[in-house]
């Protein structure tokens, strides 16, 4: 594959989210202008804040604190998990170039980042 065709597809999607976000930005400011969904919004809001409020009062609780707190050492474990069967999987994919493993496959995949200086703001 030629740089100049892989150059070309970046600038085609970059060319393409950009014009998704204006489009997305223009539909706010139309929502953000109309009376009727200002309203709507602010009793959701209301809404949204009551619930939490209430959430968190049940959450509080002794016996729910506790089950709170495996979850989230669960969910950490699991990312841990995760990220280690991430990087034995690439190095099996790489010494074996195949993506089965135990009669299950699994998928390579490769995302492009922004350019460097908006993924250092976006990541600081």
């Amino acid at each position: 594959m030629e740089v100049a065709t892989i150059q070309k597809r970046i600038d085609e999607l970059e060319k393409l989210e950009e014009e998704v976000r204006v489009a997305r930005e223009m539909l706010k400011g139309e929502l953000e202008n109309e009376e009727d969904y200002n309203e709507a919004a602010d009793v959701v809001k209301e809404a949204t804040a009551k619930r939490k409020t209430i959430k968190d009062q049940i959450l509080a609780r002794g016996p729910n604190q506790k089950i709170l707190t495996e979850i989230k050492e669960n969910q950490e474990e699991i990312t841990t998990l995760k990220e280690i069967l991430s990087a034995e999987l690439m190095e099996f994919y790489n010494q074996n170039q195949t993506d089965e493993f135990a009669d299950r496959k699994f998928k390579v995949l490769v995302r492009l980042l922004p350019k460097k200086g908006n993924y250092e703001k976006h990541n600081g």
